[in-house]
């Protein structure tokens, strides 16, 4: 059974229209790389580029918008803390002294391990949060 377009059997095209599919996908990928490429080459050098003293300008407001900004956002945050904090409604934790206490246990002779002291520790500071709420 011959294809009447092409007078070639279809047996032998439908043997190589898979490796084709992917090679026309491949090959319009690469076009349109190329394509995009020389696009953005061509836009690149549209670009209107700042002269020094301009730039120095730029940079010169954009940090004094960001040194003002962050001087309003501490100056909310501390009023907001403060006013928080005299209602009662916020308290800051204090931290937790970490002191390194030695406890030996009378059953054992033996030195105690980092493990024994972080729980002792552990212990000592859940219960100075207890003791403290």
């Amino acid at each position: 059974m011959a294809d009447s377009k092409t007078n070639k059997p279809a047996e032998k095209k439908a043997g190589k229209g898979g490796n084709n599919r992917f090679a026309a996908y491949f090959t319009r990928m690469g076009k349109s790389l190329v394509a995009f490429i020389a696009g953005m080459k061509a836009e690149t050098k549209r670009i209107l580029w700042p002269d020094r003293k301009r730039l120095i300008q730029s940079t010169a407001t954009v940090l004094a918008i960001i040194v003002i900004a962050g001087a309003i956002l501490f100056a909310v945050d501390s009023l907001l803390g403060g006013v928080l904090s005299a209602v009662g409604f916020y308290t800051p934790a204090a931290p937790a002294e970490t002191t390194a206490t030695t406890v030996v246990s009378e059953t054992s002779a033996t030195e105690p391990t980092v493990a024994d002291v972080a729980e002792t520790t552990a212990a000592a500071a859940s219960s100075e949060t207890t003791a403290a709420n």
